[in-house]
């Protein structure tokens, strides 16, 4: 009876070790496939223009498995407790951009994410020190956990707001912008006008 209840309780046992086992061989066959590098990015001096800017270092994703793979690239804000010293929660995920955000990727081979900012020309973001997660998915196929790898993003800003080059930073009035064009309209027709009413008297 004791047998029969030790082996009862062995065989469970044996099978949840070997499942826990499995899974390991499973998630170190799938690190060893797909990798995300860098693991970290520091883009200092971010100056505030309000246009896009490009991150000079690209991410790199690696598909070492033996059939193409679709991945999704996306940005997140990190958990407050979960951030790099010194840095907080970017205010807003959609000012980074990974591109592009889903791309396939042949076996054996690597595909290169570009990270561009969108940053807005605010005085209240200047000095600031941000972080935020790229999160790199995996597609999983049938059968497959689904593998998502994160690259962290640190990024600070200038201490001054600069002055934008080649775009406006503030909402511009139209009929401002216009002026010049209606004023050199008008002194263009006005010199057309008594012309032609010259013209009419003359041949009056």
């Amino acid at each position: 009876m004791g047998i029969k209840l030790l082996k009862g309780v062995m065989l469970p046992a044996l099978i949840v070790v070997s499942l826990v086992f499995y899974t390991s061989l499973v998630a170190h066959a799938q690190e060893n496939v797909f990798t995300v590098s860098p693991g970290e990015i520091t883009v200092l001096n971010v100056p505030l223009t309000g246009e896009l800017l490009t991150v000079p270092q690209k991410i790199v994703v690696w598909n070492g498995d033996n059939v193409t793979r679709v991945v999704y690239v996306t940005s997140e804000i990190p958990p407050e407790n979960d951030v790099t010293p010194g840095y907080v929660p970017i205010p807003n995920e959609n000012w980074v951009i990974p591109f592009p955000s889903s791309i396939l990727i042949p076996e054996n081979s690597f595909a290169e994410i570009q990270i561009m900012l969108n940053i807005p020309h605010w005085e209240n973001l200047t000095g600031r020190k941000w972080e935020v997660w790229i999160p790199v998915e995996r597609q999983a196929l049938p059968g497959e956990l689904i593998w998502i790898l994160a690259v962290r993003i640190k990024i600070e800003t200038t201490e001054e707001l600069p002055i934008p080059v080649g775009g406006i930073a503030f909402p511009a009035d139209k009929l401002a912008l216009l002026a010049p064009y209606i004023i050199l309209a008008a002194l263009i027709a006005i010199p057309a006008v008594s012309a032609a009413v010259y013209w009419r008297r003359y041949r009056t």
